[in-house]
């Protein structure tokens, strides 16, 4: 499932309704004229589809072609609220993660291990990204920091 912005899910129900007119493909002048969107912003929104592999741009033809429009698709309504919901996406992946890596340690995971986890694991988060989770996890008390002789450890 792809997360797509208000602006994205017009130009994917243009292509939708219009898919006999335009089988195969469809010029991004046609969509743009239609949906009078500026040039920048028309751009921006075929790049954002082409890396969510819904539909294919080609900017020297300007022909947008069909890879994907029948992807399940949550819509949201702007560039904020898609950063806002991956935000909320990524903390959630992260204590699925950290909840695992707690079990197998038997409650107590070690710091490192668990930083480790969410650095080089799956997610593959930034350093900085990985210190915030651990803060708002820790803020929303959903996880705990344990100071032992032999270093920091984390808890449910």
């Amino acid at each position: 499932m792809q997360i797509i912005t208000n602006d994205e899910n017009k130009i994917i129900l243009f292509i939708k309704n219009n898919i006999d007119k335009y089988p195969e493909k469809v010029s991004y002048d046609i969509i743009r004229e239609v949906l009078d969107y500026s040039e920048t912003k028309m751009v921006d929104l075929l790049n954002s589809l082409k890396e969510k592999e819904i539909i294919d741009y080609d900017n020297s033809t300007k022909d947008v072609t069909y890879v994907n429009l029948d992807m399940e698709v949550e819509v949201v309504e702007n560039k904020s609220e898609l950063k806002e919901y991956m935000l909320n996406k990524t903390e959630e992946d992260a204590y699925s993660i950290i909840k695992e890596v707690i079990a197998k340690y038997d409650n107590y995971a070690p710091r490192y291990i668990l930083e480790g986890a969410l650095l080089y694991g799956e997610l593959q988060l930034t350093p900085k990204r990985t210190y915030n989770i651990i803060v708002s996890l820790e803020n929303k008390q959903l996880l705990t920091r344990v100071e032992k002789v032999d270093g920091e450890y984390y808890t449910i």
